[in-house]
């Protein structure tokens, strides 16, 4: 199934490229996340972001000057810091839960004053590649429990940037926010990790640093 995403997210990109007259562009982008678990987390247990990344193809296709169609496949790893002993100074029991996604945004681009500054807003599929934690101190092996997660995840997304178009080139930065709204949690209580609750959603914020080719 992750092999068959992988393919279905190249195919649409090349399709949408093939399709696209003037206004299309192709490049690559990556960025920073601070997206993490949320939800109601058991007594004496608290979440906080612990940092991801993002890589990944971007695709755009002109459907009007100033609206664009936006895909972007791309591998998408979160962190989430899972602490206890909520109120001490150092929360020695904590463990640190890396969740990692292939994932499908599919934006519309709205550009904005000359066509240097963009708002954007739309939906990022994402399928589970695998969720592992370990301890902050990493004394203990790394664990999967993939089991305790649904496999697909569905966000909204929305953010803004600035571009700077230089000859056939489109250097850009964008700060984006992403809230799942599916509940992410397998609730099998056989295979239900117990630091996690019955319901939990990924939600944060990206920074997101692109560059592409204009044909």
């Amino acid at each position: 199934m992750k092999r068959i995403f992988q393919i279905l997210c190249l195919l649409l990109t090349l399709v949408s490229l093939s399709t696209a007259s003037a206004q299309t562009s192709v490049g690559l982008y990556g960025g920073l996340s601070m997206i993490s678990l949320s939800g109601d987390s058991p007594e004496l247990t608290g979440y906080s972001g612990n940092g991801g990344y993002s890589l990944g193809l971007s695709g755009e296709i002109g459907i009007t000057k100033d609206i664009k169609l936006m895909l972007q496949p791309n591998y998408s790893s979160y962190g989430t810091m899972i602490g206890y002993d909520i109120g001490e100074e150092e929360l020695k029991d904590s463990l640190e839960l890396d969740v990692s996604y292939y994932r499908l945004p599919v934006l519309a681009k709205f550009e904005a004053l000359n066509d240097y500054t963009y708002f954007i807003s739309g939906l990022d599929f994402g399928y589970l590649n695998d969720a592992k934690y370990t301890d902050v101190n990493q004394t203990i092996e790394e664990k999967d429990i993939s089991d305790s997660f649904q496999e697909f995840d569905l966000a909204a997304v929305f953010g803004a940037g600035v571009k700077i178009p230089v000859s056939y080139f489109i250097a850009s930065a964008e700060v984006r926010y992403s809230q799942s709204l599916l509940n992410l949690s397998s609730n099998v209580p056989e295979v239900q990790f117990n630091s996690l609750p019955s319901r939990f959603r990924f939600s944060g914020f990206q920074i997101i640093a692109n560059l592409s080719y204009k044909f």
